[in-house]
């Protein structure tokens, strides 16, 4: 992989703005007051010297960028790679149990992230599934009909059952292309899926190691699920959790809202 830039705690050349820590070169001088106020044994001292102890001073967060190696694990590191950022591969569920609010928040996050696509130049693809032999596919291409194109497909629900292992399938054979290896998954469901199949699964875990890919899970329902913990799942277990819950629900229309 070819070098790229990363940002540090260790080359702070701008102030980004404010943060916690328990740093005193970057403390607010609304702390050091704390610090100056009466003896040792004052109120204000003992306050200081806890939230030190606790790193929750304010103080200004800078950081700068600085060359490493690209890495797909960003966790709390903002990443800017040197070379291209890899495309995205969308599984949008439009099952039965997705009808209502459900479906409309899943597809509105869909455009948004194929949207953002097109703004960085990735390829894109979405699978929208149901049942075991209901699926349909859009790649998108960078002209300025896409969205529209996109808009009409959106429109589009299957409305059955649910088989998760058409889209994977689908997906890990765009993975087995070279324009497609670095590309990660996006799965948007309610998590009312069945256990996917153990070939499919083996598949996965092997790209997941191999590709460095990462199947992330966005949850338009209430709960995860375990059919989703195990599609999400880092087989290595350095990765933390990749499942997103959608928790806004108060800004979705209760006349839509069929939860």
């Amino acid at each position: 992989m070819p070098l790229g830039v990363i940002r540090s705690e260790e080359s702070p050349e701008e102030t980004r703005g404010l943060t916690r820590s328990g740093d005193l070169s970057k403390m607010l001088p609304i702390e050091a007051r704390l610090l100056a106020t009466g003896n040792k044994d004052s109120v204000g001292r003992k306050l200081f010297m806890a939230r030190r102890a606790e790193r929750m001073l304010l103080s200004y967060e800078r950081a700068g960028w600085v060359d490493d190696q690209p890495s797909r694990v960003t966790d709390r590191l903002e990443l800017r790679p040197a070379s291209e950022m890899g495309p995205i591969i969308v599984c949008l569920d439009t099952s039965a149990s997705m009808l209502g609010a459900r479906e409309t928040v899943a597809k509105s996050l869909t455009l948004e992230c194929m949207r953002g696509a097109i703004r960085q130049q990735r390829k894109c693809i979405v699978f929208a599934f149901s049942g075991p032999e209901n699926i349909m596919e859009m790649e998108l291409d960078m002209g300025s009909e896409s969205i529209t194109k996109l808009l009409s497909f959106l429109t589009m629900s299957f409305s059955g059952g649910t088989d998760v292992d058409a889209p994977l399938a689908c997906s890990l054979e765009r993975l087995g292309r070279e324009a497609w290896n670095m590309a990660d998954v996006l799965l948007v469901t309610d998590g009312e899926i069945p256990p996917p199949n153990e070939d499919i699964l083996a598949k996965l875990n092997i790209a997941k190691e191999e590709l460095g890919l990462t199947v992330h899970g966005l949850l338009v329902g209430q709960r995860i699920t375990e059919p989703m913990e195990t599609i999400c799942r880092d087989p290595t277990g350095t990765k933390g959790s990749t499942i997103s819950v959608f928790q806004s629900w108060g800004v979705v229309d209760d006349s839509t809202r069929s939860l």
